[in-house]
């Protein structure tokens, strides 16, 4: 699954870099860093890369090894290598995660002393298969962290016309495409808690996080929508597509999506995120 709608998503992103700073002040000693502080990273699923330079970047010990960004959109590389234009030791890269890594693409990338992800391991179908080469691309010792969206007002819409009589015949095989494998709460965490298991990972944790949205504006709500990804099952025209997102937008804006405006009558669902920590062994 790929974002294509890349400057849609820059410029509505800003409650993601929130969370994000949120989640590292509660989490980050998770995170088991190298005493020369020589460490190396991978970020999947990177998006622009403007969230992990507003975040992550200034949290890494200074003389780290090498930062590698990744997405498997060509947009989003694109945006990240102009986000870290002129900074060493940051290169980008398209990398999908949810497909097997063969013996070249390993020897390109190299192995990590962390794997990090945050918001994109929902997209990706075969969780097994992510999480295997997770393992594989980080070094002996290594770690990884992962935030993971569980269940949130913008899965509620996308899915919301997925069935409906006018629009099914658009999303025959909607399941297979918006994935979402931890939105059962219940099981969220025993669920990702055995696929690393079952990857090798050792030390695993998990827990679930709940945050609400904090959209600045009803422009930064429709941009953010804008940018979620579509894949249709039949051609649709451009004045179609625009109508199933105005029934997604008018859904969207059911929930309670930021202070910026009177929420009276909203539903006030919060976001839950599945959080996942694991180490390789030695």
């Amino acid at each position: 699954m790929s974002f294509e709608n890349a400057e849609a998503y820059l410029n509505s992103n800003k409650f993601i870099k929130d969370l994000t700073q949120k989640l590292l002040d509660q989490y980050y000693e998770w995170i088991q860093w190298r005493k020369d502080g020589k460490d190396s990273i991978l970020d999947i699923g990177s998006g622009p890369g403007n969230a992990f330079y507003e975040t992550m970047y200034s949290r890494i010990p200074e003389n780290f090894s090498r930062i590698v960004l990744s997405d498997i959109s060509k947009p989003m590389v694109e945006l990240q290598k102009k986000v870290f234009q002129g900074i060493d030791r940051v290169s980008c890269e398209v990398l999908d995660i949810g497909s097997p890594i063969d013996e070249n693409l390993l020897r390109k990338l190299g192995t990590f002393d962390h794997v990090t992800s945050f918001f994109c391991l929902m997209w990706v179908k075969d969780q097994q298969q992510a999480m295997d080469n997770i393992y594989k691309l980080l070094k002996p010792g290594g770690d990884c962290f992962h935030v993971i969206v569980a269940d949130c007002p913008v899965i509620d819409t996308l899915l919301s016309v997925c069935e409906k009589p006018r629009w099914k015949d658009f999303f025959t095989g909607w399941e297979d495409f918006y994935v979402f494998p931890y939105i059962q709460l219940d099981k969220s965490k025993s669920k990702g808690l055995q696929l690393m298991k079952n990857a090798g990972f050792l030390e695993i944790k998990a827990e679930i996080g709940y945050y609400p949205f904090n959209f600045r504006s009803d422009r930064e709500r429709e941009l953010f929508l804008r940018s979620m990804p579509n894949k249709f099952s039949k051609n649709v025209t451009a004045e179609e597509e625009e109508e199933i997102f105005q029934e997604r937008l008018q859904f969207f804006d059911k929930f309670n999506l930021g202070q910026y405006r009177d929420n009276i009558g909203k539903n006030d669902k919060l976001n839950s995120y599945l959080i996942l920590y694991g180490k390789k062994s030695k």
